[in-house]
């Protein structure tokens, strides 16, 4: 129990400083201004009709090869500093322990990851707002958006594949889960990087990971893309789901997850044991 307490107290001064800096913040702003033209359409086609949109608008904006390098890139903003070393950090370990200071470290890491998910589903609601409201379904605006009439309020049309294989429920949770568990796939990525290598080295795997969207949407087969880039995993119309879709299935997807944030997190366990604390000081 005692070092459960002290693991979330190692959590809690990480988060307290978290949002008393800039870095959250500007990293919701990049995908803000990403969000900004798909959302406007939105809004504008809403206020032409006279009707509100559903709320459930963010697994549309996840096609967008620019939106999963944005969030993929907030995330990485979120732990470039990873592995949280600081003036205080010799202070906390020698309090807590190094294995609590690095679990305390991990919880953080992985709740950040969910608050800024959580931030990126409502941001998409606040762009269109006021012109928003519940609908057990996807409701009518997002339905008409999938079809020509996008081209009415100069947008692209929004992915219709989204609708015909998912509920609501399925949407949200598949799509935030992704960003979720991709944000905290880039945090290890870059808290493994930069303390078993040296500082900096973790932000070059972090920024490797980000642009792989980009640069296999250009360079590379689609399809192949789809496998090898974990941003484009938070675009749901891109899964192979119940038969359907030419691109990975949930079960590659999240083995591929679950693979590479156990292998940051255990060697950076292993790191963290081995190092004496005057090593730990200076990286």
């Amino acid at each position: 129990m005692d070092n459960i307490r002290k693991i979330h107290h190692v959590c809690r001064i990480r988060l307290r400083k978290t949002f008393t800096t800039p870095r959250f913040y500007v990293a919701l702003l990049w995908v803000l201004l990403e969000f900004q033209g798909t959302a406007s359409g939105i809004r504008a086609f809403c206020k032409t009709l006279g009707i509100d949109a559903a709320f459930w608008i963010l697994p549309f904006l996840m096609h967008r090869c620019f939106a999963q390098v944005m969030i993929a890139l907030g995330a990485l903003l979120l732990f470039c500093d990873a592995p949280f070393l600081e003036p205080d950090s010799s202070f906390q370990i020698l309090r807590a322990g190094r294995k609590n200071w690095f679990w305390g470290n991990v919880l953080y890491l992985w709740i950040l990851s969910l608050i800024y998910t959580v931030c990126l589903a409502i941001l998409p609601v606040l762009l269109v707002f006021p012109y928003v409201g519940w609908e057990n379904g996807w409701g009518k605006v997002l339905g008409l958006l999938t079809t020509d009439a996008a081209y009415s309020v100069e947008m692209e049309a929004l992915n219709g594949l989204i609708l015909s294989r998912f509920s609501v429920p399925q949407a949200m949770v598949l799509t935030m889960l992704a960003i979720w568990i991709l944000t905290v796939m880039i945090g290890m990525a870059v808290y493994a990087g930069n303390f078993l290598v040296r500082r900096g080295f973790g932000v070059v795997i972090g920024c490797g990971i980000a642009l792989t969207a980009l640069l296999l949407s250009k360079f590379s087969n689609i399809t192949i893309g789809y496998y090898c880039a974990p941003p484009l995993w938070m675009n749901i119309a891109s899964y192979k789901w119940r038969g359907y879709g030419n691109g990975p299935s949930m079960a590659y997807v999240y083995s591929v997850f679950a693979a590479v944030i156990g292998a940051c997190t255990i060697l950076s366990y292993l790191g963290i044991r081995k190092k004496d604390l005057n090593f730990v000081e200076e990286i």
